[in-house]
């Protein structure tokens, strides 16, 4: 039976990202230039394969006689977060109702991002074995576009069982 780990990983990100932030433009790739639309947050998958193979071909599991092969495998992306001098998300401060704009929402989205996707859950199916966001990066202001973003790298490194 074939896995589709690397696609269940990614639709468990962008599904969290939506729901933790209605006020974004959640994109599985840069979005064409007509259908940008901000605040953006992008999710750009730049690598994937095999990290480490930790046990042999035909290892045996359990009493289930199940034989397999099975090493840890590993997929990383790139998530980019882009305001533009327009974009104003409301926040609940303690009771009080303030919108955010230009770097202080960046400000508030790198770190609400981060919390989002370290607490998130794959699923039972995969056996995630280490999860890794990278601080943020490229921070910073785009005065020609009048955007600001950041960039970060998310690496999720499972564990792949495979018949022999």
């Amino acid at each position: 039976m074939a896995n589709d780990f690397l696609n269940t990983i990614e639709r468990s990100v962008i599904d969290e990202l939506r729901d933790k932030f209605p006020n974004c433009h959640i994109f599985g790739q840069y979005p064409e230039a007509t259908n940008a639309a901000w605040p953006a947050i992008i999710l750009e998958m730049v690598g994937s394969g095999m990290q480490e193979k930790f046990m042999g071909k035909k290892v045996t599991f359990g009493s289930s006689n199940t034989t397999s092969t099975g090493e840890i495998y590993g997929v990383i992306y790139v998530i980019h977060l882009i305001v533009d001098k327009d974009s104003q998300i409301n926040v609940d401060n303690s009771g009080t109702i303030e919108g955010y704009k230009q770097r202080r929402l960046l400000n508030y989205l790198m770190l609400n991002v981060a919390n989002a996707i370290q607490d998130m859950d794959f699923g039972s199916n995969i056996e995630v074995v280490e999860r890794s966001l990278q601080s943020w990066a490229d921070v910073g202001f785009a005065a020609n576009l009048e955007l600001w973003g950041a960039t970060a790298t998310l690496s999720v490194f499972f564990e792949n069982y495979r018949e022999v």
